[in-house]
């Protein structure tokens, strides 16, 4: 406990201590408030104008002399200002990084619709605002920025205790309502990020007492059991992809050829267990056992006849999901137990009586009247409520998330319906943004227009995607293309490399991770498009190439 208790810190009041302060709750809200995000920022801007200006004005008493120190400040805060911009304008890696933003403004200038445009330019402002403050002010000394990560995870975990509450004291059917504060693929990268900045302070021995180390250990452990409870695919991906690149650098950069050899066996058995967990999975989900349909019931507890479909349904669990179905006895018998129609849409916008069976098969239950009978009222809402499997309904059940990834694949390629998966829905999203790009590959549509380009493309490739999941690209590269075009695209990608490589960052364990999580989560997700994600990625990247100060031990890690 010694050594977390140095995050403790005497409260100055000197410009670099409150914007420090600053930069501590704009740490802390990226995972808990977009309130605080904004606030933070408006703050830190106004500490950044007046910090150098000054404190000592000449003038006496009265109107003249009140009018002296006025003016004398705002000569001192208009050359402060100057000197800062002299020092962006000295910066290449900085204007790099501030011309992405410039990129957007350039964007509305041949953008139909402005008021877009300009929500779109307010929610990405940090991407300006921040590496321009970060860039000319002094960097924040090791003990400092160390303090800042650490109230960044404790933040962090404070959103992982709400997300538990809600999780103890409500009905949750979808993981995605955990996240209370930002959206739950934010949140997943926020919690990656914690887990590698405790791994960090694990491995390089910050805090050497016992009990420090235990909790570290115990955080870290957390944070991923949380990523399961989330099941979010992208922040487990993530998180897994860098273990292994870390554990693959520390194979051949060790001296020790038996730590060498052990981490090798580790990576190998990890390797073998996925696979082979994968390997189950597709098994099960693709290949029903045999049936010997002569052995079959062939009529309901009520004599009514039995239809086996092995077509239509797919395959659950190693069986298939049409036997022992009955519609004739679902229909009537559903309609005792809700209002919705068995014919018609759960709340979700499917089939409600392909849910109905899909949740009925999960449960183990034959499709027919008895099958309805045993489910309880709480049942019957979640198939309502458009839940299709029992099991998805349990916490800590990853394969539950997989499934439905799996079903929804199914069910895109058998019916070429993208609505019953998000994953099938970003396929829809792929392939729609290509086709916008495909008619203005050279300048894109601009800034303010996506949303107008998305709504035409959708209607002119027929898409079966309902009105409620027609979204934009759901991939930032895709996005960037879309709006500025080819050269918008390479211009991205040159802002997102250029600056580390020509700081050297790449070579810097936190910017190293940082850029991995965000350059992978851009594959799947419109990072920039929202204020959590273009806050996040503004700040911490803003924050690790210039907003530290430097030495041999950060550098190597």
């Amino acid at each position: 406990m010694a050594g977390l208790s140095k995050i403790t810190m005497k409260i100055d009041t000197d410009a670099s201590s409150l914007m420090f302060y600053t930069l501590v709750l704009l740490a802390i809200s990226i995972p808990l408030s977009e309130f605080g995000m904004s606030i933070s920022q408006f703050i830190l801007l106004g500490i950044w104008t007046f910090q150098g200006s000054g404190s000592v004005t000449p003038g006496g008493d009265g109107v003249k002399g009140r009018m002296q120190r006025i003016l004398f400040g705002f000569r001192n805060t208009c050359q402060s200002l100057s000197g800062k911009f002299r020092m962006l304008f000295n910066n290449p890696a900085a204007l790099v990084v501030v011309s992405l933003y410039l990129l957007h403004v350039a964007g509305t200038l041949y953008s139909s619709d402005l008021n877009y445009a300009l929500k779109d330019l307010r929610i990405k402002l940090p991407l300006l605002s921040l590496p321009v403050i970060l860039a000319t002010s002094p960097g924040l000394p090791a003990e400092r920025f160390r303090k800042l990560m650490i109230f960044f995870t404790l933040a962090v975990f404070t959103g992982t205790l709400a997300s538990t509450y809600v999780l103890l004291t409500k009905n949750v059917s979808d993981p995605r309502e955990l996240s209370i504060f930002i959206s739950h693929i934010r949140f997943s990268l926020t919690i990656c990020f914690a887990i590698f900045t405790l791994i960090h302070f694990l491995i390089h021995k910050k805090y050497n007492h016992k009990l420090s180390r235990y909790i570290i250990i115990a955080g870290i452990l957390w944070f991923l059991l949380f990523l399961f409870i989330l099941e979010s695919i992208t922040g487990i991906f993530i998180t897994g992809l860098l273990a292994l690149i870390f554990l693959g650098y520390y194979i051949f950069t060790v001296r020790g050829q038996f730590l060498r050899l052990s981490a090798a066996i580790l990576g190998l058995l990890v390797t073998v267990a996925s696979v082979y967990y994968f390997r189950s999975f597709v098994k099960d989900f693709t290949s029903a056992r045999p049936v010997d349909f002569s052995t079959l019931d062939k009529y309901t507890e009520l004599g009514t006849p039995y239809i086996h479909d092995t077509c239509t349904y797919g395959i659950e669990n190693g069986q298939f999901v049409g036997l022992f179905l009955c519609p004739t006895e679902l229909r009537h018998e559903w309609s005792k137990r809700s209002k919705l129609s068995y014919d018609g849409t759960d709340k979700k916008g499917h089939e409600l009586n392909y849910t109905l069976i899909r949740f009925l098969h999960s449960k183990g239950y034959r499709k027919d009247a008895q099958g309805v009978r045993k489910l309880t009222d709480t049942e019957i809402r979640h198939i309502e409520n458009g839940v299709a499997n029992a099991d998805y309904l349990e916490n800590f059940n990853l394969k539950s998330r997989f499934e439905q990834i799996a079903m929804g694949y199914s069910n895109y390629i058998t019916h070429g319906d993208p609505n019953a998966s998000s994953v099938m829905q970003r396929f829809e999203y792929w392939k729609t943004s290509i086709h916008i790009v495909k008619n203005n590959w050279l300048t894109g549509v601009g800034t303010g227009d996506l949303n107008e380009a998305f709504y035409k493309a959708y209607n002119e490739t027929g898409s079966r995607l309902q009105e409620d999941y027609r979204k934009r690209s759901h991939n930032q590269f895709l996005a960037i293309f879309i709006a500025f075009g080819v050269f918008g695209l390479a211009w991205f990608l040159f802002t997102l490399i250029y600056p580390a490589i020509k700081l050297g960052r790449f070579r810097d364990y936190y910017y190293v991770v940082f850029f991995i999580i965000i350059f992978m989560s851009m594959l799947t997700e419109d990072t920039l498009e929202t204020q959590a994600g273009a806050t996040f990625f503004a700040f911490f990247n803003a924050l690790l190439l210039f907003g530290r100060r430097r030495n041999n031990e950060e550098l190597t890690g």
